[in-house]
């Protein structure tokens, strides 16, 4: 039969734990954890930290060491690309070459055809002096201009027709070939100016045959006396 006893004198709670003592006990193991747990926790930390370096490492080290069969293809590439363009060149080198050659050619031949229009021209150009000598001014004008369209920068072929156009009373057309000779090939030319001053003379123009004389004097101060000589043959 179960006795009953004053609480005061009740010694059994000194069989169980003080809740107090084992709330501070609680509390400890959670603050201060004990040496195993702490170095099982020390070890996969560091665990952790080894697997992450060594990975890291591993991809460093992948990188560094690339062998040559895996680097070969993105090389290849890259000269397979450069290639073409230095080929490019090479072959733009080359092909300027024949393109000087070409030009010297064409340089060439036309020099010779040049030199084979000047023959001609000056076969008609002494075949027009002979008729005019003869006085035939119509005909030597033909030669005369059969010469010009070989060579149409000789200020002489285009004097001599100025002259045979003078002569033959052309007047206005003797003018614009020594207009030409004075303003595309030669402005001192004293021939131009004094067969221009004869065909303003022709044309009783007093101004313009002044006008050419006072020219003639300034660019050939050194032929007056040719000059002089002109002017008295035209009074």
């Amino acid at each position: 039969m179960y006795s009953l006893q004053h609480p005061q004198i009740d010694e059994r709670f000194l069989d169980s734990e003080s809740t107090v003592e084992e709330v501070v006990r609680l509390l400890e193991s959670l603050q201060v954890p004990n040496e195993d747990e702490e170095e099982g926790h020390d070890k996969v930390q560091n665990d952790t930290k080894t697997t992450i370096v060594t990975e890291d490492n591993f991809i460093i080290i992948g990188r560094k060491n690339v062998p040559p069969d895996i680097s070969a293809p993105k090389d290849t590439a890259f000269k397979e690309k450069s290639k073409p363009r230095t080929f490019n060149r090479l072959d733009r080198t080359k092909d300027r070459f024949p393109f000087m050659r070409q030009v010297e050619m064409d340089l060439d031949q036309r020099s010779k055809a040049r030199l084979e229009r000047e023959r001609v021209a000056q076969n008609f150009r002494k075949l027009g002096n002979a008729e005019y000598r003869k006085g035939n001014y119509e005909t030597a004008m033909h030669m005369y201009t059969e010469a010009i369209e070989n060579i149409r920068d000789s200020h002489i072929l285009y004097i001599n027709r100025a002259l045979c156009f003078i002569k033959s009373g052309k007047f206005k057309r003797g003018i614009v070939d020594c207009d030409f000779v004075l303003n595309k090939l030669d402005e001192k030319n004293l021939r131009a100016w004094m067969y221009r001053a004869m065909a303003y003379k022709g044309l009783n123009d007093e101004s313009n045959f002044e006008n050419c004389v006072k020219y003639a004097r300034k660019f050939n101060s050194k032929q007056m006396e040719f000059i002089d000589d002109f002017l008295e043959k035209l009074k």
